[in-house]
């Protein structure tokens, strides 16, 4: 009976002890697992922290990509070199848009064989470029005329050269649309003595017309 008593006691001392092994394996996991979240909540903050940093950074250092110097303006103005002619067509001046890399002689006449050289004046007769009223200047979408011209968005700037005074006027963009080749109303001319351009060309397919409004900056 004694035996049997001890070896029952035993066993019951063996089952606390493995118990207590169970439990003492199941908090070190826990504590393991605690310490790995931990780990990588901290790590995932401080990305986000790194994220917000660099976002303000950005953030700060963005401009407006159109703004140059007075003095960059005066190099420009000083080193271009515009030819009399092109193709047998006058150059009146030149189109230069930096944000999306055009640089065109603006063509006297608008014509198949001019629009194959570059940008021409579409309208009116009377005003010449940098002169008051709506200069209207057109161009095929082509890589290297204006295709790129939907990448302009109002407030983006450009400008226009004179070829015989060399003078330089900044236009920003207020209005871009899309319309009907019938509809003429780009053209119309205003009466305050503004001076404004119209750029032109022809979406993708050729039905309709891209039309960008600039005044005077």
């Amino acid at each position: 009976m004694k035996r049997v008593i001890y070896h029952q006691g035993k066993r019951m001392i063996k089952k606390k002890i493995n118990k207590k092994k169970v439990v003492g394996v199941i908090l070190v996991i826990a504590l393991i697992i605690f310490s790995i979240v931990y780990v990588c909540t901290a790590k995932n903050d401080d990305k986000q922290e790194n994220v917000i940093d660099t976002s303000s950074q950005v953030t700060n250092n963005t401009g407006p990509t159109n703004s140059v110097s007075e003095e960059e303006k005066e190099k420009k103005y000083e080193d271009v070199d515009i030819p009399e002619q092109v193709g047998g067509y006058d150059v009146l001046g030149q189109l230069v848009i930096d944000k999306i890399g055009v640089r065109q002689n603006i063509l006297s006449k608008t014509e198949s064989g001019s629009l194959k050289l570059g940008v021409t004046k579409f309208y009116p007769p009377q005003v010449n470029v940098n002169e008051p009223g709506n200069f209207c200047i057109c161009g095929h979408n082509w890589n290297n005329i204006l295709k790129r011209l939907d990448e302009m968005n109002v407030g983006d700037q450009f400008y226009l050269i004179t070829r015989e005074t060399k003078e330089r006027i900044d236009y920003e963009i207020y209005n871009k649309y899309s319309c009907d080749p019938t509809d003429l109303t780009c053209l119309d001319q205003n009466q305050d003595g503004n001076k404004e351009v119209t750029l032109i060309t022809c979406n993708p397919g050729g039905l309709t017309r891209l039309i960008c409004k600039a005044r005077e900056v």
